[in-house]
């Protein structure tokens, strides 16, 4: 990792070393392109968001929908009381988030019934 030069070169360059790191470890890709792509990255968020105030989130939410996610995948239909105690929630939350889950599996894959369809639509 390379030696920042200010507040704003930090973040860029621990930006581009997280996004090689996590290049390295999940694609399996070499050193040096994965330094490349967490320069490329780092430079485009730079463009983007560049000269702007911006507050960095904690990613509570991407969290919970990982949890969420991962308590659905293991639901059996008859483990929420021990899914409730690996994740330490309540019993209720459990079959809360496996039913909204669940409904939003639903909505996903189901089409809306009563829908408006243009006769362009249908061409």
């Amino acid at each position: 990792m390379k030696e920042p030069s200010s507040t704003a070169g930090e973040l860029l360059q621990t930006l581009a070393d997280h996004v090689a790191q996590s290049a390295k470890e999940t694609l399996g890709v070499g050193p040096e392109l994965a330094e490349a792509h967490g320069n490329e990255v780092a430079m485009l968020m730079a463009t983007v968001w560049g000269g702007q105030n911006l507050y960095m989130p904690k990613g509570i939410h991407l969290q919970a929908s990982k949890l969420h996610q991962q308590i659905f995948d293991e639901c059996t239909g008859r483990n929420q009381r021990e899914l409730a105690r690996k994740y330490n929630l309540s019993l209720a939350f459990v079959y809360k988030v496996v039913k909204r889950m669940r409904l939003a599996i639903i909505a996903r894959d189901q089409g809306d019934l009563f829908a408006s369809h243009n006769e362009d639509d249908e061409e």
